[in-house]
């Protein structure tokens, strides 16, 4: 884990380390962002992620590992919290989680972890838990965020 100690889950379908090659693809295609690979494992992923517009960069570890009791917990009381009806019912189909940290102590900013968990989600085909477990989203969700946040800075 990076500096920061900010973590997203992302609950995934996909078992094993995360795919990167489905991964790279998806963030071209739908997010024009690239994701360069730096390092990789039997469970885990160091990459790069690069996006034009919006101006964004960032070095990130995506790690598998099994979903838990507590994760579940987390997501339903997430659900709960900002009212995120069915996507609890949706992780609890998952039986993996991604979890994206930063990889250095050079912490990147909400909208690239949000355009992160963007990509990782539509590959994942699960939910996204943020750091603050205040609901939970998908795909749209995510980047909806990272627009907000964008308009703040």
């Amino acid at each position: 884990m990076g500096g920061n100690g900010v973590t997203y889950l992302v609950f995934s379908q996909e078992s094993g380390c995360p795919p990167l090659e489905r991964l790279a693809a998806h963030a071209t295609r739908f997010f024009s962002t690239t994701l360069e690979l730096l390092e990789q494992d039997e469970q885990s992923v160091l990459l790069r992620l690069v996006c034009a517009r919006p101006a964004l960069r960032g070095e990130f570890r995506i790690a598998s590992r099994a979903t838990t009791k507590d994760d579940l917990m987390n997501a339903r009381d997430a659900e709960v919290r900002g009212q995120a009806a069915g996507m609890a019912d949706l992780a609890a189909r998952c039986k993996q989680v991604w979890t994206i940290d930063a990889a250095d102590a050079a912490a990147p900013n909400d909208e690239v972890y949000l355009t992160l968990a963007g990509i990782c989600a539509s590959v994942a085909l699960g939910p996204v838990l943020p750091p603050d477990h205040s609901t939970l989203f998908g795909v749209r969700g995510a980047i909806d965020r990272r627009d907000k946040a964008l308009l703040k800075t």
